[in-house]
């Protein structure tokens, strides 16, 4: 007896990405190496953060680097237009 999978669908940060940029951003995180780190988080931002990643399927370390990225981009952006 199969079971279903109970992750639940992961919004694809590279969906509104046309195919061009798509590629540029494959390409730049295939060159970029990572570096072992040591962090430390409240120990309930820490469970929350499991908890989530479970939730979605994925691991935690892995959806924090997301998280990490994501806001910093939307960082830069805020940055720019108010620089412009």
């Amino acid at each position: 007896m199969k079971t279903k999978a109970t992750r639940k669908p992961f919004k694809d940060p590279f969906d509104e990405l046309n195919d061009e940029e798509f590629e540029r951003e494959v390409l730049e995180s295939l060159d970029q190496a990572t570096t072992k780190i040591s962090l430390r988080v409240p120990k309930d931002l820490l469970s929350r953060t499991k908890d989530v990643a479970a939730r979605r399927g994925v691991p935690y370390q892995a959806l924090m680097k997301a998280l990490i990225d994501q806001g910093l981009k939307r960082l830069e952006r805020v940055r720019r237009v108010h620089q412009s």
